[in-house]
């Protein structure tokens, strides 16, 4: 008989039709209700999920179509499989997968599944972390336990009791109890949201959405492991007002996987202005960016023109620099630069008068107001300056797409760009075309898609896929005038 923490536990496994819980359903329960007092108690069911079970997941179980056809549904059993689980701990081995697809079913019936979690992957991490792995086929082989069968729900759940059994005996229950709490310690979440939800949410890239009342969109953000970053926004050291009424205000917490940071990053970045959330104001869409243009003006001195250009339609295809979001910003910009590399005000027809300017007579200046320095001395500082915001045109003929691929490099995708705009991530070449199939006429200039693309580009640690050039007609613009 076992227990942990002291309290009752509901051992947990299921085989399920894929790993979506929105798309994909549970297809065997395996459950082993165990009390310091009794004798386990089990139950079992296979399940009709109502859609098609994948070729290979039916490999991987042995559990057919034929198998189920008769069998009852989730919904029908839903009430009873609840009262197994009252009062229990909940207890499986990777149990963010499990519970994620209990918690879905159990949504669909009306039932709110909020229970205490404990998972033994984590368990034997934590007891025998000098193991080779933890996966349950493993740990099996560890503590000597033989397997007649794998991937079957029951099967499972004895292995976990197993397990437990072992670790009591080997570690005793002081220390097993003590790494299970560790399991439940839990940040300071608002009191809107359950700590178990968090379980399901994976460490890996991706984007997140924190709603708030009447389910409005308050923030989204981006990370490479994404439960990570969720959890630090829930700190109790927040460093500013505006985290601390963020973090209070989260209602729901939603997320989106990606294959690596890049895509994360440009998702992240997309829906922040396609959605306008409350909280991302920096990241807003501008309607129209600001550009300095060097042009020759007297004695051939290169001479700094603010524009103003509208982001639908317009692409940078000469020397352009910027882009701005107001007027004020580009002019900032610029003096900053006048200051940081004392250039003369008055060669670049920012300050009128003759002989030496105001800032020379400060020693601010390299004297090209006096002819100390030479104008195409102060040109060529002007332009080494500038360099570093000068926009660069398109280097391709058409569209193309960036190929990532996942850290542990078991997974990949295609970002399609055309013109520096972001239009989508496809699966692979065939689903791209299809993508640039539906690309709107005109693209929209956006100074961070921008900054992300010729930075993934130019540092050349993704291949880059030519895609036909034809394709890319209908996102091309007529440039800038």
């Amino acid at each position: 008989m076992i227990q942990l923490l002291n309290l009752p536990c509901a051992l947990v496994d299921l085989e399920t039709t894929g790993a979506s819980t929105g798309a994909d359903r549970i297809t065997e329960v395996g459950l082993l209700r165990c009390r310091a007092d009794t004798a386990p108690q089990s139950w079992e069911q296979l399940l009709n999920p109502g859609t098609g079970i994948p070729e290979f997941i039916q490999q991987l179980t042995g559990i057919t179509p034929l198998m189920v056809a008769d069998k009852p549904a989730f919904e029908q059993v839903a009430n009873e499989l609840w009262l197994q689980l009252q009062d229990c701990l909940f207890v499986a081995h990777n149990a963010r997968f499990d519970y994620g697809f209990l918690k879905a079913a159990f949504r669909r019936c009306g039932y709110d599944f909020k229970p205490k979690i404990v998972c033994t992957l984590k368990l034997a991490r934590e007891l025998f972390p000098d193991w080779p792995r933890h996966g349950l086929d493993a740990i099996c082989q560890q503590i000597g336990y033989p397997r007649s069968q794998s991937h079957r729900a029951m099967a499972d759940v004895q292995a976990m009791f197993a397990f437990l059994c072992f670790a009591i005996a080997q570690c005793g229950q002081q220390a097993v109890d003590a790494a299970a709490a560790k399991q439940l310690r839990r940040p300071a979440l608002p009191p809107h949201i359950d700590p178990a939800e968090l379980e399901v949410i994976p460490n890996t890239p991706g984007v997140y959405y924190f709603y708030g009342e009447q389910d409005s969109l308050l923030y989204v953000g981006k990370s490479k492991t994404l439960r990570t970053r969720i959890l630090s926004h829930f700190n109790a050291d927040h460093s500013s007002g505006k985290e601390m009424a963020l973090s209070q205000s989260v209602r729901r917490i939603d997320f989106r996987q990606t294959v690596g940071e890049l895509g994360a990053l440009l998702l992240e970045n997309e829906q922040i202005k396609s959605l306008s959330p409350i909280y991302n104001r920096r990241q807003r869409r501008y309607q129209s960016l600001w550009v300095w243009e060097l042009l020759p003006g007297a004695n051939s001195a290169l001479q700094p023109q603010l524009h103003n250009r509208p982001a639908q339609g317009w692409l940078p295809e000469r020397d352009l620099y910027g882009p701005y979001r107001n007027r004020g910003s580009a002019r900032n910009a610029l003096n900053a630069l006048i200051r940081e590399r004392q250039l003369c005000n008055r060669v670049l027809g920012l300050e009128s008068g003759n002989g030496a300017c105001f800032a020379r007579q400060l020693g601010q200046c390299h004297g090209a107001c006096e002819g100390v320095e030479s104008i195409d001395q102060h040109n060529q500082r002007l332009l080494e300056a500038f360099n570093a915001k000068k926009l660069a045109a398109w280097p391709y003929p058409g569209p193309i797409a960036i190929r990532e691929q996942s850290p542990d490099r078991s997974q990949s995708c295609l970002h399609i760009i055309c013109h520096w705009a972001y239009l989508g991530t496809a699966a692979d070449t065939t689903a791209a075309l299809a993508l640039l199939q539906q690309a709107p006429t005109e693209v929209m200039f956006d100074v961070e898609s921008y900054r992300l693309l010729y930075k993934a580009i130019h540092k050349g640690q993704h291949e880059v896929i030519e895609l036909a050039p034809s394709m890319g007609s209908q996102v091309k613009d007529q440039g800038a005038d």
